[in-house]
């Protein structure tokens, strides 16, 4: 990776604002930006999406919840697919963080995986459903090279894919009881 692509920010648009939506933009905006790899520039709730772009970033003290609710763009995440299309066609790294739990936004995966859009994601769905969909999502990555990242909570909130994906990494068996 060249010089100029590791210090690149990475541009993070975030669907759902609630517990876990807010909880992760709380942490994101609470880095110091001299050394964040990271640019918050768009929230999606189920009614509102609000779009700063890249030239106007959503800032560490900003009051992000009031912004949102003050925003008079309607949440189309057909509109929020075409921005964030144009920021990969003009050589920007996008991320887009899914917090919810709707299996229409698990849908919109392939799309956004083949636009080279990043998806990272707590959403089960898409994982946990329909072999098809995860198909799809595993075909448009592997075709645009860009990345989908997913993790998943049991029982107490126990993440399981991590510590499972590094099991089999390192060399451990993980076998049926």
């Amino acid at each position: 990776m060249s010089s100029t692509a590791s210090h690149q920010k990475i541009l993070v648009a975030v669907v759902g604002v609630g517990l876990v939506g807010s909880e992760f933009i709380n942490q994101l905006l609470s880095i110091p930006p001299q050394s964040s790899p990271f640019k918050l520039i768009s929230l999606s709730s189920s009614s509102r999406t609000l779009f700063t772009g890249k030239a106007n970033p959503i800032e560490p003290n900003a009051p992000w919840k009031s912004l949102l609710a003050s925003s008079k763009e309607a949440a189309d995440l057909k509109t929020l697919t075409a921005h964030l299309t144009q920021l990969v066609g003009e050589k920007e790294r996008v991320a887009l963080v899914d917090n919810t739990s709707s299996e229409d936004i698990a849908g919109m995966y392939p799309a956004w995986l083949k636009a080279g859009i990043n998806v990272i994601t707590p959403n089960k769905k898409a994982f946990s459903g329909d072999a098809e969909l995860f198909a799809k999502i595993l075909s448009a990555s592997q075709e645009s090279g860009v990345k989908f990242l997913n993790e998943a909570t049991v029982g107490a909130g126990l993440p399981v894919i991590a510590p499972l994906k590094e099991l089999v990494a390192t060399g451990d068996k993980v076998c049926p009881l």
